[in-house]
């Protein structure tokens, strides 16, 4: 039992930030009021943990070695709700509530949470950057949200009609 807590990474500087921020935006997604079917919920949330997981940890993480999270030598419980719990729900939380007439709203509001949190991940400690400024961040989430986002929802409607 020791060496599975171990693995967690729990004594992680800055750690409860993804915890607690995980646990609730998770809350949120799951008794907020719906607009997506449970089937665009699950799908968006898979592609979009897969996704942050590839770009994240392999990509910019990795491969480039601009920032760690928490341990970088291993991949603990922070990790796994940064990656596999918050962005995705970032994502199902933003097409929920997603209009078109109001994109730009909507794009802006949720580029702020996300910067924001990615600060706050670095203010806490528990996100290094290592040639990456949190700023940086800001065109990257315009484009998730602005057109990626919108495009994924599209395809799969779009998809569950010709179905």
């Amino acid at each position: 039992m020791g060496n599975v807590v171990e693995k967690l990474d729990l004594s992680a500087k800055g750690i409860w930030f993804p915890i607690i921020l995980g646990i609730i935006v998770l809350i949120f997604m799951l008794f907020m009021p719906k607009r997506l079917t449970w089937g665009e919920i699950y799908l968006t949330f898979g592609v979009g943990a897969f996704i942050s997981a590839i770009s994240d940890i392999v990509i910019v993480g990795s491969i480039l070695d601009l920032f760690d999270l928490g341990n970088p030598i291993k991949y603990g419980l922070g990790d796994l709700m940064s990656y596999a719990v918050i962005a995705p729900c970032y994502a199902v939380i933003f097409l929920n509530y997603y209009k078109p007439e109001k994109k730009w709203l909507y794009v802006l509001l949720f580029t702020l949470i996300s910067v924001v949190s990615e600060w706050i991940l670095v203010q806490v400690g528990y996100m290094k950057l290592k040639g990456w400024q949190t700023w940086w961040s800001i065109p990257v989430y315009l484009v998730v949200f602005g057109f990626w986002l919108p495009w994924h929802l599209k395809l799969i409607r779009m998809k569950t009609i010709t179905t």
